[in-house]
Parts: C-alpha cells; sequence; structure tokens
C-alpha cells in the first residue's frame, strides 16, 4: 500500500515538471539576462562617470589659489582697481625694490612660484629675487623683489605668478630711468709726471667732474723706492664741480720711477699717477729725414723714433705748428722709450684738412738733448701738396713723370700770351703763375696735332681718385715748379714773384721727391719772352736739394711731371 502511494507521488511530480519545467526555466532564463543587463550599466555607465568625477574632484581639491600684494597697505592686487603696479630700476636707484607678495589661500601647498613673462624687456633687462620656497604651505606668504640691469626706462604689462599647481595671477611693472647719484669724481690733465734730478717742477692739473664738491684733494707719494720726490696740492679745501687746481711734482736727487695716488677725502675714485725722474739730459733720438701725413686718412702716419742712449727717454713728442693743431691734426706720446728701444708716433689730419710741408719740426723729450727735426708733408689722395689757397684749395704734383724725356713742342712757334711776362688773363695768362691758363691755351693752339708736353698731362684720365676729365692734369707754370738760384751753368731768372708757392721749396728742398734729380731737367708750361717762337722755361733739379731755372730750345727732351688741384664741389 505504501510502495503504491510513494509512486504515485513520484509520478505526480513527472507530470508537473513535465508540464511546467519549461515556463520555469525561461523566467530563470529572463531573470539572468535582468541581472547581467544591471551588471554590464554598473561597469561601462556607473564607474566611468564616478571615475571622472573623482578626477575632476582631486583636481579641485590639488590647484591652490593665489593672490599678489604690491605692499600699498596690504590691499590685493586688482586690475579694476588699478593697483597692481610696481616700479624697478637698478640697485642703486631705489631706496628698496620693486617687489610682489603672494600669499597661498587655499588648503594646500602652492609649489615652485614663478615669475615670468614673454616680453622681451623681462628676460632682458630684470633680474628677480625668489623669495618663494619650492612648497609655499596654505596661509603663508613670500616675496619675489625685482631689479634692472640698465638704466633705460620700460613697461612690461602682465607679468605671471604661477605655480606648477596654482591658478595665475598678474600684476605689471614700470622701469624708471636711474638719475647719476650725486658725486665727487676726479680727473686729471695726465697720467705720467717726467722729472730730472736738480730740474724744475713739474705740474698737473686736477678737475672735478662729478656733481658735489670735492674735500682736500691731494696726492701722496709710494714710500718705495725712497726717490725724494716731493708733492704739493695748490687746491682749495673744496674743489667745486667743474673747477681745476694744480699739484705739482718736485725732483729729488735720485733717478727712476715711483708711483703718486691723486684723491679727496670723498671722491668716488682715485687716480694713479707715473713719477719717472732721470738725470740731467743725457738721451738723444733719431728720426726719419722726412715723412707725410695722408689728409682725411683716420690711420694716419706713423714715425718711428729710436732712442740712441742707454738711458730711458721720457714723454717723447713731436712739436707739430700751432696752426695744424688748431686746425685739428693730432700726434701721439711716447711716455718711454726704453734704452736703445724705439717708438712710434702717430700723427692724423681730418677730411681736406693739409697745409704746406714745413721741415724742422722738432722731436723732444724731458730728458732728451739735441732734439731732432722732421720734414713734415701732407697728402691728397696719395699726392702730395705743395700750395695751399685759403685752407680749402690744394695744389698737388703727381707722383711719377708723365715722361722722363720729352720735347716742349716739335715745330717752333710763338704761342701768345704764355711768357713769363704775361699777364692780364683771359686773353693773356699770368704766365710765370699760372700753367692751368698756359696749358690750356697750349692744347687749343696745337689742337693735338702737334707733340707737346703739355698735351701728355691734358690727356691723364684717370688718378688715385678714379677716371677724372681730361684736363684735370695740367704741366706747371716756371714759378710753380721752383726758383732761380744763382752760380749754375746755363741758369736763367724768371723774376717769380715773392713767396710764389713752388714744388722746388716746399717739397723738394725738404728731401721728398729725391727722384726729380734722377731726369734733372723739367719743362714748364711757360715760354721765354726773349725767345718765345724757339724757347721755354725749364727747372733743373741736383741731387743736394737745390735747383734753378734756365731756359733752352723747345725741341729739347726734358721730364713731364704734371700737377692739379682739389677743391671743394
Amino acid at each position: 500500500m505504501i510502495r503504491s502511494q510513494t509512486l504515485a507521488k513520484k509520478m505526480r511530480s513527472v507530470i508537473w515538471l513535465h508540464n511546467y519545467a519549461p515556463s520555469l526555466i525561461k523566467r530563470m532564463n529572463f531573470m539572468r539576462r535582468v541581472q547581467q543587463l544591471l551588471l554590464y550599466f554598473f561597469l561601462f555607465f556607473i564607474v566611468p562617470i564616478q571615475s571622472l568625477w573623482a578626477l575632476e574632484y582631486s583636481k579641485t581639491v590639488e590647484k591652490a589659489n593665489l593672490t599678489i600684494s604690491t605692499g600699498k597697505s596690504g590691499v590685493i592686487c586688482s586690475k579694476s582697481l588699478q593697483n597692481c603696479v610696481i616700479q624697478v630700476s637698478q640697485p642703486q636707484c631705489l631706496s628698496s625694490p620693486g617687489a610682489v607678495t603672494i600669499t597661498n589661500n587655499s588648503k594646500i601647498p602652492a609649489n615652485n612660484i614663478q615669475a615670468s613673462s614673454a616680453n622681451s624687456f623681462f628676460s632682458l633687462y630684470v633680474l628677480q629675487n625668489n623669495g618663494c620656497p619650492a612648497s609655499l604651505l596654505p596661509g603663508k606668504s613670500c616675496t619675489i623683489s625685482f631689479f634692472t640691469n640698465t638704466s633705460i626706462a620700460f613697461f612690461i604689462s602682465s607679468v605671471m605668478v604661477k605655480g606648477t599647481n596654482t591658478n595665475a595671477t598678474f600684476f605689471d611693472m614700470q622701469a624708471v630711468t636711474c638719475s647719476a647719484q650725486p658725486q665727487a669724481l676726479l680727473n686729471v690733465s695726465s697720467n705720467t709726471v717726467n722729472l730730472i734730478t736738480g730740474g724744475s717742477p713739474q705740474s698737473i692739473a686736477v678737475t672735478n667732474i662729478g656733481t658735489l664738491p670735492a674735500a682736500n684733494v691731494q696726492a701722496s707719494i709710494a714710500s718705495s723706492p725712497p726717490l725724494g720726490v716731493g708733492v704739493m696740492s695748490f687746491c682749495p679745501a673744496l674743489l667745486m664741480p667743474n673747477n681745476t687746481c694744480q699739484i705739482t711734482y718736485q725732483p729729488g736727487a735720485t733717478p727712476g720711477s715711483t708711483t703718486s695716488t691723486v684723491f679727496g677725502t670723498n671722491t668716488a675714485n682715485t687716480i694713479p699717477i707715473t713719477v719717472n725722474v732721470s738725470l740731467s739730459p743725457t738721451t738723444m733720438l733719431s728720426v726719419p729725414t722726412n715723412a707725410v701725413i695722408p689728409a682725411g686718412d683716420s690711420v694716419g702716419v706713423n714715425i718711428p723714433v729710436t732712442n740712441l742712449t742707454s738711458t730711458p727717454a721720457f714723454n717723447v713728442r713731436i712739436v707739430l705748428p700751432a696752426l695744424w693743431v688748431a686746425a685739428g691734426v693730432t700726434s701721439s706720446t711716447c711716455a718711454v722709450i726704453p734704452a736703445n728701444g724705439s717708438c712710434m708716433i702717430n700723427i692724423t689730419s681730418p677730411f681736406f684738412t693739409a697745409f704746406v710741408a714745413q721741415g724742422g719740426i722738432s722731436v723732444t723729450g724731458d730728458n732728451v738733448i739735441s732734439p731732432p727735426s722732421i720734414a713734415l708733408a701732407f697728402s691728397i689722395e696719395g699726392y702730395l701738396v705743395y700750395s695751399v689757397i685759403d685752407s680749402s684749395v690744394f695744389f698737388v704734383v703727381r707722383d711719377s713723370d708723365a715722361s722722363s724725356g720729352f720735347v716742349w713742342s716739335m715745330n717752333p712757334n710763338d704761342v701768345p700770351g704764355i711768357t713769363e711776362t704775361s699777364t692780364n688773363p683771359p686773353e693773356n695768362c699770368n704766365g710765370a703763375t699760372d700753367g692751368s691758363c698756359n696749358s690750356n691755351i697750349l692744347i687749343e693752339f696745337y689742337g693735338g696735332e702737334v707733340p707737346n708736353a703739355a698735351e701728355l698731362c691734358y690727356q691723364i684720365t684717370e688718378d688715385h681718385g678714379g677716371e677724372v676729365p681730361p684736363g684735370t692734369w695740367y704741366l706747371p707754370a716756371i714759378c710753380e715748379l721752383g726758383i732761380f738760384t744763382p752760380g749754375f751753368p746755363g741758369s736763367a731768372n724768371a723774376n717769380c714773384p715773392a713767396n710764389t708757392p713752388n714744388i722746388a721749396n716746399n717739397l723738394y728742398s725738404l728731401g721728398f721727391l729725391p727722384e726729380l734729380a734722377v731726369n734733372g731737367r723739367y719743362w714748364s708750361s711757360t715760354e721765354s719772352s726773349t725767345d718765345s717762337e724757339n724757347n721755354a722755361w725749364f727747372q733743373e733739379f741736383f741731387a743736394n736739394g737745390m735747383s734753378t731755372q734756365g731756359t733752352i730750345i723747345k725741341n729739347n727732351t726734358y721730364g713731364v711731371r704734371c700737377v692739379r688741384v682739389f677743391a671743394p664741389a
């Protein structure tokens, strides 16, 4: 009975499963899918949103908030109030540097706070002293100060203050011109004093070039070596700005060199002075016979000066004519030429400043006996000047012959108006002195058909300055070439006007153009008044620097040396 009941229960279970199992399985599958969808929604939507929120929250939390002030009663910089400008300058010009104070108003440290600007003035001229620590704690402040390395004024807007984890805040910077600070400042006329044992004292001029009075200006002498040099100041107790006084040095009996110092009790500088004491003059110098100063050449000319003795030569200089110095011609000085040594004295002349050559120009020194002399000439574009009119018209001679042997003219002709006695231009030339006029008449008279010396000069169309028109160069008149010197065979007197500038006197006799003695005789553009058809004037140059005049038949072959004029356009 029991078995039949058990069997009946099993049969009912089988029947129930058969009838309801499929729908149950479907429900279970549906619930499983719903659970999967919820899982996917959480993983792919909720989690990313939470991550983004967490990241943004993290950023918000980690950014520190900065404010800056410029020291104006602690007021925070505000662009709307226009109170965010600091002044900066060189360190010595402001009582305190321009500065900004940075405060960390957040709850986290502010890291690596820096001031920066893309403005080129900031990178070139602004220096800063960053007093901010690597990590500025919450509620703490630090200061960045600024100054400049230049005296100029400039303005920089929107200088940024920012840390690696902070907001950016800005201020403006105004650099102000640095005014010179009042001070007493000394200058001296010479840094070297050269004395001679038993000789006269020497003085230097001391000038206050500062803006404050210089107090107790004086000079001291080094104690070693003991040369016995005395020094005395003739300066007032207060040497006012732009005023000058004298300090005098008295030589002792011992030769040698020592150092003196010029100073004042309140001066911004001291000046060292070299004091040389030498025995009574025993030094002798050697210089060249002559030299040429190129006008308008900044390099000038260097003149070698040699000390021929075993004693140093002090303060060696050339004594230029006062008129040259007044016009701007300058020369250097050799402070000391050692025993048997040498030195270069440089001479320069401004543009278009030249003079007639001069000899007997002394080269001397403080302890030089029998100073040698030198002849100095000027050149323009490489050509020696032999005559100057009104300091602006310069007559120069060519540096080489147009011919070493050429006829005055192949034909015996009387060319009118060019003898040494001719006058009254323009019908006639001043034949003795105006070679340009003579040459123009000769060119017109012969018309290029008869060989003549004047034609050689006329045809020169290029010189050191470049191309020049025909006729720029001309054959000089007899009195432009030289003067009459009696006592030479074949000489004659053209009766040149007194003081007529000429090549023989102003150059050749001083040692310039020595090559003229090789040819000896040179044609002038002047005919002879005694036989104008056949004879013309020549100048003869001798090897000893002498020269004379004469007349001779025109078909002789002599040297041809041309001249020209430089004048302002």
